[in-house]
């Protein structure tokens, strides 16, 4: 694989050139090299740096381990990955409509890999449409939903939403500022951001440190806590309301953890069970949800 890689001069967020090592992690899907991860000195954002060119990111994809992109139920953590995700599916719906303002049911999913949620949110009477960059995952989105399945956020054709959704997307977003920039305009005035995604702050996080699977060098560009959130929001005219754990990707995580880590995957469920116990006095699970509106 041709190894491209940019430098990252200043923070993302509070554009600070002050910036110090973290700590290396292995991609543990494709090409078994080793990328660092850099953290601001002023605000604390953590990020992959140097990274691969976004030209060619796509490559780091390419694994069938990124079940995402393919739905395989091949092994067992998968297996459990895909009985779990319909319970967090209903957990996710039965949120958005308890927490949203707005009372319509029109729903952008982005980056909505083979459809699955997609379709769980059209069985439950929403109209959606979805983003996804992956062509391969698209294209079984397409065939699985049969709605409107786009290849950029930016495309023409997408139109005003009372919700969008990014489940475990944004820290794979390289510009975030444009990358939100674009979101408000596709939301509705009361409109819902919902976004997911891993907490570098977690229990779990330290204790696995660079064998901690939510890093998934390179292709997570960054590597969030909740003050960065908070931040951006702060920064482009969001309202952060509320905050959610997701229970089970405490789970999850520590299994992948504990196998890159060539340890038992059931001692990978007890460190998940540890790490959501700590959460309940600190607020720092695994992953997190935030919930903005316009």
């Amino acid at each position: 694989m041709e190894h491209k890689l940019e430098n990252i001069l200043s923070c993302q967020i509070c554009k600070s050139k002050s910036i110090s090592n973290h700590i290396e992690a292995v991609d543990h899907n494709v090409s078994g090299l080793h990328f660092s991860i850099s953290q601001c000195d002023n605000c604390g954002y953590k990020f992959t740096n140097p990274r691969p060119v976004e030209e060619t990111i796509g490559n780091y994809y390419k694994s069938d381990g990124y079940v995402s992109h393919n739905s395989t139920k091949k092994g067992i953590i998968n297996k459990i990955y895909h009985i779990v995700r319909n319970y967090q599916f209903t957990r996710k719906h039965k949120q958005i409509e308890k927490l949203q303002i707005s009372s319509g049911k029109n729903l952008l999913d982005i980056g909505c890999g083979t459809g699955d949620f997609i379709n769980y949110m059209c069985q439950k009477g929403w109209s959606v449409d979805g983003v996804e960059t992956d062509k391969q995952a698209r294209l079984l989105a397409i065939n699985n939903s049969g709605v409107s399945i786009f290849e950029s956020i930016y495309s023409k054709n997408l139109k005003k939403y009372d919700v969008i959704t990014l489940w475990h997307v944004l820290e794979h977003v390289y510009e975030i500022k444009d990358f939100v920039n674009q979101l408000k305009k596709l939301l509705k005035k009361d409109g819902l951001i919902v976004i997911g995604v891993p907490n570098s702050a977690s229990y779990d996080a330290n204790f696995y440190g660079g064998n901690w699977y939510a890093y998934d060098l390179p292709i997570h560009s960054s590597h969030f806590v909740k003050g960065d959130i908070k931040n951006i929001a702060s920064l482009y005219g969001l309202k952060l309301k509320h905050i959610k754990p997701l229970i089970f990707d405490a789970y999850y995580i520590s299994m992948l953890s504990s196998k890159k880590s060539k340890k038992s995957i059931v001692g990978g469920i007890l460190r998940g069970f540890i790490s959501n116990i700590k959460a309940k006095k600190n607020g720092q699970y695994s992953s997190l949800t935030y919930y903005l509106f316009k």
